[in-house]
């Protein structure tokens, strides 16, 4: 490098002479400028040239950072104008969580009440109170980061309550179902008296037999009706015996499912057969006098399970 410098001072180290030529006529002029001149006029030139660069630099990265400053501010204005129109729905979304709570109340209220009626429907135990009452949780949002904006916000309540409302129309519909199995139930309960009178001549229970004259089990309630009385389904179901039984006489027997069987004796003219659909108040036959009888009469009795149970309990008032 010392070898490089001395060499271009040996060369340069007079400086140099600049001729001015005229275009015109004249004389030329001659200048000289010593090389440490020249040095200095050459480092001024870099050193603009450097400077002009930095300066072309700094105003782009101004000019970029100004446009970034205006892309923010855009940006800002924008999500200020979201978050407007936003908290309304999501002031909206927390209605409807407390919409949706209030109809879970009223779905605890309905299963309280099905469970009473369930009750007086002997599938629950007697022993559970009328006031039993059902409780169910209730419906909460969940924000799982409190650094949320706005709109995730919103996001995570509409996917919470998307979820609350399936669970909801699910317990809905389940509701619905059991409720239409236990009217289904219903219709195959007896509960219908099997004709209009209401007047029973002899009652369930230990009774003093007419013909045998002696105190006997009976097994259901004697209605007294006139000779061809119509005679009707206490509920629907299956036909499963329709004939003469021993001192029932003429008997039509219903199996209607759930454990329940109903029987009709005594009647004069059987209307079904074995087999046969009927539904509840549907005519199966007409009273008469048949069997061990000592007048028309209706001998209606109720079975659940196998077993004979008085028929009062079922029949409406």
């Amino acid at each position: 490098m010392a070898g490089l410098l001395k060499k271009i001072k040996k060369k340069f180290g007079k400086g140099f002479t600049f001729l001015v030529v005229p275009n015109s006529y004249g004389s030329v002029k001659s200048i000289v400028v010593p090389f440490p001149i020249l040095v200095l006029i050459a480092l001024v030139i870099v050193f603009n040239i450097f400077v002009c660069i930095g300066f072309t630099t700094q105003v782009g990265q101004i000019y970029q950072i100004r446009k970034e400053i205006w892309d923010k501010d855009m940006q800002i204005a924008r999500l200020k104008r979201e978050q407007k129109e936003i908290q309304p729905t999501l002031e909206t979304s927390l209605q409807i969580v407390e919409e949706l709570n209030r109809l879970k109340a009223e779905r605890a209220k309905l299963m309280s009440t099905w469970k009473n009626i369930q009750q007086k429907g002997g599938r629950l135990n007697s022993s559970v109170s009328r006031s039993t009452s059902v409780r169910i949780p209730q419906y909460t949002l969940i924000s799982p980061n409190e650094k949320l904006t706005t709109l995730e916000e919103l996001n995570v309540n509409l996917e919470q309550l998307e979820r609350f409302i399936r669970e909801e129309q699910q317990e809905q519909d389940n509701l619905h179902k059991q409720l239409l199995a236990y009217e289904v139930k219903l219709d195959h309960t007896p509960s219908r008296w099997p004709v209009d009178s209401r007047k029973i001549t002899s009652w369930f229970g230990s009774r003093y037999h007419p013909v045998y004259r002696q105190y006997r089990y009976h097994s259901g309630i004697d209605i007294k009706v006139g000779y061809g009385t119509k005679v009707a389904s206490a509920a629907d179901g299956v036909v499963s015996f329709a004939g003469y039984k021993g001192g029932y006489g003429y008997t039509v027997i219903i199996d209607h499912g759930y454990g329940y069987q109903t029987l009709y004796a005594h009647n004069y003219k059987i209307l079904v057969r074995k087999g046969q659909k009927v539904e509840k108040g549907q005519l199966i036959s007409y009273s008469g006098n048949s069997g061990t009888s000592t007048g028309p009469h209706l001998h209606f009795e109720v079975h659940v399970g196998g077993k004979t149970v008085n028929p009062i309990l079922y029949l409406k008032n």
